[in-house]
């Protein structure tokens, strides 16, 4: 199933990368071949869980994970009675666990070039997992079963990624508690089964289920390859190529370092300026395309 099967502006998305949300329709049932309530209802009653594959959410709170497992499993009924409570039950990298969504997975990475990873949420009725936040990369969210509203307020934060601006580790300030709190979502989007949803990195979302029945939903993280992440690349090339200089493999005198790094620094800096400068764009052409096909 790649890009194309499940949105229908693929072609255009691979060029221009979309920075507002975007809805498309699919006929329910599309998914079934990934996953079912059947199938997790199943995982969840036999306990074919590791524990590293299951996280419980409830009304904003990841539940600790010593009240529910022992060992490398969840104890016996510890997931049924959480769901019962109204808890959401998380299944961490689905790609490890069933080979039609490792396939997705892997598709999608081969197409877009991205890094990719899959996870399934199983809420009740009338229940919510997580609260406000936000992602550090899109999530292309597949609405497998039952109904959920996605409130949507704008980005605080502009292109977060897991290395800076990441909800995980930055939150919320007081005054942007305050503001949501206060402020009506910008957007509400209420999924359908058959629903695909285009979600890009910082959109502040807080999904909740709709009418009587269980939500379920896997959302396809999309790691997007950034200028950042390129940078990265050029200059371990070319600090790879500077191996092969004798005078870039020696030593610095410690007092040099110790007492004013500074000329050691300004020397460094030109070496990098030149190379980067000198380095042809076409000798990185086919480096950057094969690790943008694979997963570093």
């Amino acid at each position: 199933m790649p890009l194309s099967d499940l949105i229908d502006t693929a072609p255009e998305i691979l060029t221009r990368w979309p920075s507002e949300p975007l809805l498309f329709k699919r006929e329910p049932g599309s998914f079934a071949h990934l996953l079912t309530l059947a199938e997790v209802n199943a995982l969840v009653d036999t306990h074919c869980l590791a524990a590293r594959n299951v996280v419980l959410l409830k009304d904003g709170e990841i539940i600790e994970r010593h009240t529910y497992v022992t060992g490398d499993a969840p104890r016996p009924g510890a997931v049924r009675a959480h769901l019962d409570r109204g808890g959401t039950v998380t299944l961490r990298d689905l790609q490890a666990l069933k080979p039609a969504v490792s396939r997705l997975c892997d598709e999608i990475r081969q197409e877009t070039g991205c890094r990719v990873h899959i996870n399934a949420y199983m809420t009740p009725p009338g229940s919510q997992g997580l609260t406000y936040h936000y992602d550090p990369y899109v999530t292309l969210i597949l609405q497998v079963a039952g109904r959920k509203a996605w409130p949507l307020h704008p980005p605080i934060v502009e292109n977060p990624t897991g290395e800076y601006g990441a909800f995980e580790g930055r939150g919320f300030t007081h005054d942007e508690r305050k503001r949501l709190a206060t402020t009506p979502p910008a957007r509400t989007v209420t999924l359908e089964p058959g629903d695909v949803f285009w979600l890009p990195r910082g959109y502040l979302h807080a999904p909740y289920t709709v009418g009587d029945t269980t939500s379920l939903h896997l959302t396809v993280a999309i790691k997007e390859r950034t200028r950042h992440w390129l940078a990265e690349r050029v200059v371990t090339e070319i600090l790879a190529q500077a191996l092969v200089d004798p005078a870039l493999r020696a030593q610095i005198p410690p007092a040099e370092l110790l007492d004013d790094p500074v000329p050691a620094i300004e020397r460094a800096r030109t070496y990098l300026v030149g190379a980067l400068l000198s380095l042809p764009p076409e000798d990185m052409k086919e480096p950057v395309r094969r690790t943008a096909k694979g997963v570093a």
